[in-house]
């Protein structure tokens, strides 16, 4: 296999000349004769041997296929009939490597050329070294002259995620962020030297944090800056989660209580008095976590936190206090501008859909007005004014919640209004009968519109399902006492007919649920109940069944009377029912 040959450009104007370098070269070499209208810049030398009446024609073309083979060595062989210092010659430096003065000896020639292309081969093997180090780096590489980029790595264009030949030629300033422009700016006006700085990228839209640094260095004999880029958009991105999450609440996406207790002892200045701070508390969370889960009082909550974003304005400092506590410091803000955002969060709660309840936060607002008062005795006062608010209106809320959940049952069931006041009726006329005292009758009354209502918590598609129900289905449809029982039983008031809701589905012979209680086990009323809701159903046609006769039902009472129902109650009801 022959070696490759190094490409000799050979340039000169007497054609004899040329004949015989020619004749002397091209056993060795590949010697190139140009043609008049041969593009130069499109070829590749290893050197180029020119004399000087060519020179002085082609000197600008020769000094640009120079610098295109920069940092790599390009001889070019000078062949003059003057002297070394003569002035032609210094004129030319730049661009000529050597001269030989003519006539030359052939063993001189072969000398100088072959010196000249060791040279270069040198040059290429250290250039291919570090080019090859230079695109192997894991660290984006370019190079700046005048800021425009020169040279860049695959790194580079990868951080930068687009074309090498977008990148060639292109202002750098063109790929920073707009924010970073009069850093890099003041970095080139500057001392460039081993600075480091952080910047971004924006480059078709997308955002990219590079630490850059920067150094003089000299590329293709020219004053340059070396460019290098280390993407940390990671880093970056991870320190923000990390520190978004330090300083906020993972549920609401407002601040949390680091968050706040930070920001109160910065604000706490007399330059920001008055201060004021709103606590709020949210009503009712309980009871929807115990009806409906976790999940939709998770939701409650970012519903809450929506409302009470909306009056604050932006220098405000809004954070989740604690599981159903929210805190506002308002800078600059009088007690009646703290009062007046109370009163808008209560009409934006009261104007809120009501599902699946009405949204309810009772509130209470303090305000630092001098330095002399302790901040924490003006969080303390909020706080006392939000408890008093919230006992003052205890009743109403939970009435109005309780409320939200019947019309929810109503929506979502089967259950009508017309049921409820049946069931209410019947009791009233039952609990007379059996001479129950008023207690017990007022009991009885509160049973018979609360027992089913734990099924809140159960799919509508379930409660409404006509056809017969999976067992899974009724698994969770036989989840309902216990549900209404954590509901009623979070209500002070409503607490003494908890234990009837949990056991109206509990039967006589202990096959009931969910306790499978058994005979006086079961709480008194909820016995009662169970015999009014059964008939009640049975003489009443759902989408799913048709009504019973009344003497059918009757039967079906006195038949279940002792496994399903209490014995002595069934008697006395059916008695009541035949009048």
């Amino acid at each position: 296999m022959n070696p490759i040959k190094n490409k000799i450009l050979l340039m000169t104007k007497n054609i004899e000349n040329r004949r015989l370098i020619k004749k002397l070269l091209q056993e060795k070499y590949q010697v190139i004769i140009p043609k008049a209208d041969e593009d130069l810049l499109t070829k590749s030398f290893d050197l180029i041997l020119v004399d000087e009446y060519i020179l002085k024609n082609y000197e600008d073309i020769l000094r640009e296929i120079k610098n295109n083979e920069k940092p790599v060595f390009l001889p070019i062989l000078l062949l003059s009939s003057q002297n070394k210092n003569d002035v032609i010659y210094k004129q030319l430096q730049t661009i000529v490597t050597d001269l030989i003065i003519t006539p030359v000896s052939k063993i001189l020639l072969k000398t100088r050329i072959k010196n000249l292309l060791h040279i270069r081969k040198l040059s290429l093997q250290s250039d291919h070294r570090y080019h090859a180090l230079s695109e192997k780096s894991p660290v984006g590489i370019c190079v700046l002259q005048n800021q425009k980029i020169v040279y860049s790595n695959q790194e580079f264009i990868n951080i930068c995620g687009i074309q090498a030949r977008d990148i060639i030629g292109v202002s750098f300033l063109k790929f920073v962020h707009k924010k970073d422009k009069d850093k890099v700016k003041g970095l080139f006006i500057n001392n460039p030297n081993n600075r480091s700085v952080e910047i971004r990228l924006l480059i078709n839209n997308h955002l990219h944090w590079v630490k850059f640094n920067s150094t003089e260095i000299i590329y293709k004999d020219k004053k340059s800056l070396l460019i290098t880029s280390l993407d940390i958009t990671e880093n970056v991105d991870s320190e923000k989660r990390i520190k978004y999450l330090n300083y906020h609440d993972k549920l609401t996406g407002l601040y949390n209580r680091n968050y706040f207790e930070e920001e109160l002892a910065r604000l706490n200045t007399e330059r920001q008095l008055p201060l004021s701070i709103i606590v709020c508390d949210v009503n009712g969370l309980k009871l929807v976590n115990d009806a409906f889960g976790h999940q939709t009082g998770d939701l409650l909550l970012k519903k809450i936190a929506n409302v009470i974003q909306k009056p604050c304005r932006k220098e405000d400092i809004i954070a989740r206090w604690g599981g159903d506590e929210f805190v506002i410091l308002l800078p600059q803000t009088p007690y009646e501008i703290g009062e007046n955002i109370c009163n808008r969060i209560k009409d934006a709660c009261s104007k809120a859909q009501n599902k699946p309840i009405k949204l309810s936060v009772a509130m209470g607002v303090a305000t630092k007005i001098n330095s002399e008062i302790k901040i924490n005795d003006t969080i303390k006062k909020a706080e006392d004014r939000m408890y008093k608010n919230k006992l003052a209106h205890n009743e109403s809320t939970r009435n109005s919640i309780i409320a939200s959940l019947e019309n929810t049952l109503l929506e979502k069931s089967h259950e009508t209004n017309d049921h409820a006041e049946r069931m209410n009726k019947l009791a009233i006329e039952f609990a007379k009968i059996l001479g129950l005292p008023t207690n017990q009758i007022d009991e009885l009354k509160l049973l018979s519109k609360l027992h089913d209502i734990g099924k809140v918590s159960i799919s509508e598609k379930i409660l409404k399902k006509t056809t017969k129900l999976t067992d899974k289905e009724f698994e969770e449809i036989k989840g309902h006492p216990e549900s209404g029982y954590r509901i009623i039983k979070a209500v002070p008031e409503l607490a003494p007919v908890a234990e009837s809701i949990l056991a109206h589905h509990e039967r006589w012979d202990g096959t009931g649920y969910p306790r499978g209680l058994a005979k006086e086990e079961i709480p008194y009323i909820a016995r009662i109940i169970s015999i009014i809701d059964s008939f009640d159903v049975m003489t009443h046609a759902r989408s799913y069944k048709k009504a019973f006769s009344k003497e059918k039902a009757i039967a079906e009472i006195e038949r279940c009377a002792g496994s399903q129902f209490d014995p002595k109650l069934a008697k006395a009801f059916i008695e009541m029912i035949k009048g």
